[in-house]
């Protein structure tokens, strides 16, 4: 092939590539700092990654009032800066969908309904929460998530379709709503399992279920408390906001495990200019179960840089 015809291929080539391209939107974020951990009479410092990530998300016009989109994102964890260490590479998100004025659909592994009405909302901490609740639901595979707005209200719906070796269809669902009641979203969820999945604290299928209302106006601060339940096991969480500042509390009752953990994250995000962020905290874990070496102070600080 002559030098003038490669150069018409590369030409067409990326006629046709830049549009397809454009489409897509290619990110990244670093987050590395220091944890000094102090626990069972030892105190160790460590560099690590707290969530460090990069992804690719597009979503595209079908026509009709429908739009198509879909993510793939991963975390690229390591715990020290020594080469030998347990680096890895995980999926965060993976999931496709649809969306239009019927609402929304979500097929694969992502936030889905319990987290969005009733985690989420008080999930602020950047890395420290979940440790002392009946039930912290992250992101989750395996599932197909409705959601749409009614009026002031949001909805949503979730079957997670696992193999179990049941015949149980779906294996798991979860149910939530979200109503604005002026400043402040109140949010509704329940998590119900139908094959021998065991959930939650207690540890088996009973139902859970959790209360969350969050934008609470105090003055300059915002407050936010929720509540689960499940069987005889009951957590409460606490969040509060001060300008950048921020408190995260959570207590955990467990009849299951006949201990009451509790956890206090004091926190402080600082802006150091465009795409860059710092933020600190301080952690207290006390695990209840009568052995100091189980309880935990963390120190972190974090510098996080996003690419996009």
């Amino acid at each position: 092939m002559n030098f003038k015809t490669s150069a018409i291929a590369l030409a067409v080539a990326g006629t046709v590539a830049t549009p397809m391209a454009a489409q897509a939107d290619l990110y990244a974020s670093a987050r590395v700092g220091l944890e000094n951990v102090d626990t069972a009479g030892i105190s160790d410092v460590r560099m690590r990654s707290f969530g460090s990530r990069f992804g690719v998300r597009s979503e595209t016009d079908l026509g009709n009032g429908m739009t198509g989109f879909g993510r793939y994102e991963w975390d690229v964890d390591f715990q020290s800066n020594n080469l030998s260490s347990n680096d890895d590479i995980s999926l965060r998100h993976r999931y496709v969908g649809l969306k239009g004025d019927f609402g929304s659909v979500t097929i694969g592994q992502t936030y889905h309904t319990f987290y969005n009405h009733v985690v989420g909302p008080l999930d602020n901490p950047w890395w420290a929460s979940g440790y002392a609740m009946v039930n912290y639901r992250g992101r989750t595979d395996g599932a197909v998530t409705y959601s749409t707005t009614v009026g002031a209200a949001t909805i949503g719906a979730t079957g997670y379709f696992l193999w179990e070796g049941e015949e149980e269809l779906p294996d798991q669902i979860e149910l939530g709503a979200s109503f604005g009641i002026g400043d402040m979203t109140l949010g509704v969820a329940l998590q119900n399992t139908a094959s021998d999945t065991t959930q939650g604290s207690a540890g088996n299928d009973e139902d859970i279920i959790g209360v969350t209302l969050s934008g609470i106006g105090l003055g300059g601060a915002t407050l936010g408390v929720g509540y689960m339940t499940q069987d005889d096991d009951d957590s409460i969480v606490i969040d509060a906001g001060i300008g950048n500042a921020y408190v995260h509390y959570e207590t955990l009752s467990s009849d299951a495990g006949d201990n009451d953990p509790t956890l206090i994250t004091l926190g402080y995000t600082q802006s150091l200019g465009r795409k860059t962020t710092a933020w600190y905290e301080v952690v207290s874990y006390d695990a209840d179960t009568g052995d100091s070496d189980d309880d935990a102070t963390i120190l972190r600080g974090v510098l996080k840089y996003d690419i996009e």
